[in-house]
Parts: structure tokens; C-alpha cells; sequence
């Protein structure tokens, strides 16, 4: 009986730690994301004076920052649906038996 609490205790951290992880890099992504904002004004002089420095660096952290934020909700929904399904019925709840 004790290693079934344990096991299920365990899987609830494994569960909180991957939603705390996507939580993170969805962070990271939104900040690379804002920080593209700020550096999108020196595009149009960078491209203007002959370098396209700032335009392959504020099209690279914009990938970046949209992969991270993909990734970041694909791993927060999957810990929410393992949360949930480690989450005790509520009393008077419908609850199939198939």
C-alpha cells in the first residue's frame, strides 16, 4: 500500500516539475519574443545602410522564441492531462466502470 503512495506521489512532482518546465520556456519564448520588438527598429536602418545583420538576428530569435513558446504549451498540456488523470474523483461524481 505504501509503494502505491509513493508511486503516485512521485508521478504527481514528475508531473508538476514538466508543468513548471513549460511554464519556463514559455516565459523565455515571450521574453525573446518582446526583445524582437525593441530590435525590429534597427532592422529597416540596418537593411538600409547594406547589412542584414539585424534582420537574420530578429528572424532567428523570433524562431527561437516561437519554438520555445510551442514547446512550452505542448509540455504544460501534457502535465495538466497527467495531473488530471492522477486527481481523485469528486464525490458524486458520474464514473464509468469500463
Amino acid at each position: 500500500m505504501l509503494e502505491i503512495v509513493e508511486e503516485h506521489i512521485q508521478r504527481e512532482v514528475a508531473a508538476l516539475e514538466q508543468q513548471r518546465r513549460g511554464r519556463v520556456m514559455m516565459t523565455v519564448g515571450k521574453v525573446l519574443l518582446w526583445m524582437d520588438l525593441i530590435l525590429v527598429c534597427f532592422v529597416y536602418t540596418g537593411l538600409r545602410a547594406g547589412s542584414h545583420l539585424f534582420l537574420w538576428w530578429v528572424l532567428g530569435e523570433a524562431l527561437l522564441g516561437l519554438a520555445l513558446m510551442g514547446v512550452g504549451i505542448v509540455r504544460r498540456g501534457n502535465a495538466q492531462k497527467e495531473l488530471s488523470a492522477l486527481a481523485p474523483p469528486m464525490p458524486g461524481q458520474f464514473q464509468s466502470h469500463l
